[in-house]
C-alpha cells in the first residue's frame, strides 16, 4: 500500500477511527521517491516500543517491504527485536495523536523504512512517536467506531 504522507487516511476507513476525527497517513511507502535522512536516536527507540506495545488494527498475514534491498532479497516477513522482545512487521498499524489533534496513521513497518531505508518522516510524526502519544485500540467486545 502506498499513500503520501499527510494525506486523508484510506486504508481502513471506518475501522478504529471515531466519524469526526481527521486522520493521515504517515510512513505508507512503496517503489516510489520518500524523504531521507537522519532521525534522533530516542525516536528510534520510542517508534519500536510503540510498534512492540502499541500496534492496532492488526490483519491477517503480513505486508512485505517493496523497497529496494541492496543485500539482496527483502526479508519476508520483517523481523526485528526490541529490547530483547522479537517482533513481526507488517500486520499492524500505529496510531498516534498529533499536537493538533489529528491522528497520524502509519503501519508497524515504518519501523523497518526508518532503520533500513532512511525514511525520513515528518517532523509531527517524530514529535508525537517520541512523546509517545499512542492512541489506544478499543478494549475488545467494544465497538470499533
Amino acid at each position: 500500500m502506498r499513500y503520501e504522507d499527510g494525506s486523508p487516511y484510506a486504508y481502513t476507513p471506518g475501522i478504529g477511527v471515531p466519524q469526526g476525527v481527521q486522520a493521515v497517513n504517515v510512513g505508507w511507502l512503496e517503489r516510489q521517491e520518500f524523504p531521507r535522512g537522519e532521525v534522533p536516536t530516542e525516536f528510534v527507540h520510542a517508534l519500536a516500543v510503540l510498534c512492540r506495545d502499541n500496534s492496532t488494527n492488526r490483519m491477517r498475514g503480513w505486508q512485505s517491504c517493496t523497497l529496494r534491498h541492496p543485500e539482496g532479497k527483502p526479508p519476508y516477513p520483517v523481523v526485528v527485536n526490541v529490547d530483547g522482545t522479537e517482533i513481526t512487521l507488517g500486520s499492524a498499524e500505529i496510531r498516534l495523536l498529533a499536537r493538533d489533534g489529528r491522528w497520524l496513521i502509519a503501519p508497524n513497518l515504518v519501523l523497518h523504512y526508518v532503520t533500513a531505508h532512511g525514511y525520513l518522516p515528518p517532523r509531527e510524526f517524530i514529535e508525537a512517536v517520541t512523546a509517545r502519544r499512542a492512541i489506544p485500540e478499543p478494549p475488545s467486545g467494544m465497538p470499533r467506531f
